[in-house]
């Protein structure tokens, strides 16, 4: 059985930058890897499977609605000041970077598009038996319409049940705090505002032309596990592809 895993790198990313705020001792690039070699074990996951990494690159939605997400730079920042966070943020591209030359996983980073609209059309037009979206985002959700598609937390490390993904979208539409989308929309040009924005099973016809060529010429990449960051990594994805045995 063949399976497409599709990981939302932000979700993995903030996960491990905060808890490198608690213990500074262990690099969070580290705490990245090892997380993630953790959930595919449990997934399950085999060279015979396709993996995309879609990761952020801004957002074309704060072209739409300036309030859009505008809260999370300032909880950020009431951590940490603007100057430990951009230090921190290049340190998490260069080693993304580092990733990308030797896994073989699909990193995908388009401007202005985030990491929901890559999975969006990853998860629609790339075949496999089973399908399986490794986030902690409840926006991805609204993807369990597809066939075969599964939500694994990054949170509980386990398969999450969703019942109504078609709830999410409504829900959504009518506020949602996490996106900074604090009123319900008054009028028909407002919700439809609203639904563009929030919709990930239909995405904007233009945003969609820039990201399926990408989705559709992704190139087959090999494993040089001798490049890996950190030894132990090493050790663990030898474990994960069963290489050696």
């Amino acid at each position: 059985m063949k399976k497409l895993i599709i990981l939302d790198w932000g979700g993995v990313t903030h996960r491990a930058i905060f808890a490198y705020r608690n213990n500074s001792q262990v690099p969070f690039t580290y705490t990245m890897l090892r997380m993630i070699i953790g959930y595919f074990k449990k997934i399950g996951v085999t060279l015979d499977d396709k993996v995309v990494v879609a990761e952020d690159f801004g957002s074309w939605r704060k072209d739409i609605d300036k309030e859009y997400k505008a809260q999370r730079k300032a909880f950020r920042e009431s951590k940490e000041d603007s100057s430990w966070w951009a230090e921190v943020y290049k340190e998490a591209n260069q080693f993304t970077d580092k990733l990308d030359i030797c896994l073989p996983w699909n990193f995908i980073k388009i401007y202005k598009m985030e990491a929901d609209d890559i999975g969006s059309v990853a998860v629609r037009y790339l075949d496999a038996d089973e399908k399986i979206l490794v986030t902690s985002d409840a926006d991805w959700e609204q993807l369990c319409v597809i066939p075969n598609t599964k939500i694994f937390s990054i949170h509980t490390k386990k398969f999450k049940i969703v019942k109504n993904p078609e709830k999410i979208l409504l829900k959504k539409i009518h506020g949602d705090i996490s996106d900074n989308l604090l009123t319900v929309p008054k009028n028909e040009a407002e919700y439809e505002k609203r639904r563009m924005i929030v919709d990930l099973i239909n995405l904007p016809q233009h945003i969609e032309a820039i990201i399926k060529p990408v989705i559709d010429t992704l190139p087959i990449k090999n494993l040089y596990i001798n490049k890996v960051p950190f030894r132990t990594c090493q050790l663990e994805l030898k474990k994960l592809y069963k290489l050696g045995e």
